[in-house]
């Protein structure tokens, strides 16, 4: 194998570990307002997450009410969190059960600093 193609396969395995590496910021809403109280606690349950959606089965912190923005006049009030792994979704929607009952809700991806504590 010539030194150049050794070369750029090592720097696409360690771009691609790299992009794997960087936190984003997820804000999740429920469907129905009156489940915003079970939202963080399905959330939270990191087997109720990852069943409810298979793309937030790894960690997340500093959780919480945010509001996010993607422009200063288009910001929204979502329960949001830090990540620790790609969430290559815009917007999805998802049901998961928590207490016996099914919570509907949409997460979205946001880059990191797009969510603060409101």
């Amino acid at each position: 194998m010539r030194l150049s193609a050794v070369a750029a396969t090592a720097f696409a395995i360690f771009s691609t570990a790299e992009a794997q590496n960087r936190n984003i910021q997820v804000g999740c809403y429920a469907a129905d307002p009156r489940q915003d109280g079970l939202l963080p606690k399905l959330l939270l349950d990191s087997n109720a997450r990852a069943r409810a959606d298979p793309e937030l089965r790894f960690g997340l912190w500093d959780a919480g009410n945010k509001l996010c923005c993607t422009s200063p006049r288009s910001c929204g009030k979502f329960y949001g969190f830090t990540y620790n792994h790609p969430y290559n979704w815009a917007s999805r929607t998802s049901t998961g059960m928590i207490d016996g009952q099914n919570v509907r809700f949409t997460c979205v991806g946001f880059s990191m600093g797009q969510c603060t504590r409101n």
